[in-house]
């Protein structure tokens, strides 16, 4: 008899230590100082532009609101080598008409961008009584300062690409980072929205240099928690189970006399544990034959080296 679990995949099996290594992909994770490096790095870099393209006004926090956090499902990469910016803009007040000429009923990421940077440079203080008019020249500036943004980001990582996320569902995208792939989410506040980067894991040991080979970090082991339970994070792999018992063998003569209700005895002794193997009959451990809920079920135990394994049989 076999029993497996409602989702199973045919066929599957345990993986053998040498498969597993070939197989099973790296779980990678950063300490609390390691993403301290990096938020260290893109907060300088922020204020470095902040310094030179936006003008200082009452009000504005002297620091940077910036957060690094490892994969929380929400953020997709199109590539393992290129990082994914978006840019969710604030509720805006009306702007100068010169400024909206950067903006249309419907806005991507760059122009939401470029609106923003517009409202955070030469819109008008809400404490005086009307707005200036806006100079022909500002729309060139905005584009010149984002453009100017883009290239200070880009030189963290030569070589290396950085483009607007790509919305789900596209053919660009894939799954959803998981949190052991080393891709870390940087989240901060941009001109009075919200600026998110995605990083994956080489972006991050690039920008991180020599903080990326330091030994982490000992912490209490009370203090560490998982990632992910470890039966959540398994749950996607069904294993088939299959429970065997030592059958009967009949000659020929039998075989024709059999009729419907007859009673068959097997070879299995009542007190004789199955054999409980996957798929391919790899043995896994040894089980007791039961029922719970109104269904089969097989209590599973150690699989002792004084009983032999047992055999399946053609009846």
């Amino acid at each position: 008899m076999s029993a497996s679990p409602v989702r199973s995949t045919a066929g599957s099996a345990l993986l053998d230590p040498t498969e597993s290594m070939l197989k099973a992909r790296p779980l990678r994770s950063w300490q609390a100082a390691q993403k301290e490096a990096v938020r260290a790095r893109l907060a300088a870099v922020h204020c470095e532009w902040c310094a030179e393209w936006l003008p200082e006004r009452a009000g504005t926090p002297a620091t940077v609101d910036l957060e690094v956090s490892e994969p929380d499902g929400t953020m997709v990469l199109t590539s393992d080598d290129i990082a994914c910016w978006s840019f969710t803009e604030a509720q805006r007040r009306a702007a100068p008409p010169a400024l909206d000429a950067l903006s249309r009923s419907s806005r991507d990421g760059v122009q939401s961008a470029l609106q923003a940077i517009g409202d955070r440079m030469f819109a008008f203080d809400m404490a005086s009584a009307s707005a200036p008019a806006a100079a022909p020249i500002a729309p060139a500036v905005v584009r010149a300062a984002w453009a100017d943004w883009l290239r200070r980001l880009e030189a963290l990582w030569p070589g290396l690409a950085i483009e607007p996320q790509q919305p789900r569902g596209t053919h660009e995208t894939q799954a959803p980072a998981d949190p052991w792939s080393g891709m870390l989410c940087v989240r901060w506040t941009w001109c009075g929205g919200v600026w998110r980067l995605g990083l994956p894991y080489e972006m991050v040991i690039a920008l991180m240099g020599s903080e990326a080979a330091a030994p982490p970090a000992s912490a209490p082991p009370a203090r560490r928690r998982p990632k992910e339970r470890l039966d959540q994070a398994l749950a996607a792999e069904p294993v088939a189970l299959r429970v065997m018992l030592d059958g009967a063998e009949l000659n020929l003569g039998q075989l024709q006399e059999l009729r419907l209700d007859d009673i068959v005895p097997l070879a299995h002794l009542l007190d004789a544990p199955a054999l409980v193997t996957t798929a391919d009959g790899t043995p896994v451990c040894h089980g007791w034959l039961g029922q719970s809920e109104g269904h089969m079920a097989v209590e599973l135990a150690p699989q002792t080296p004084n009983v032999l394994p047992l055999k399946e049989k053609t009846t």
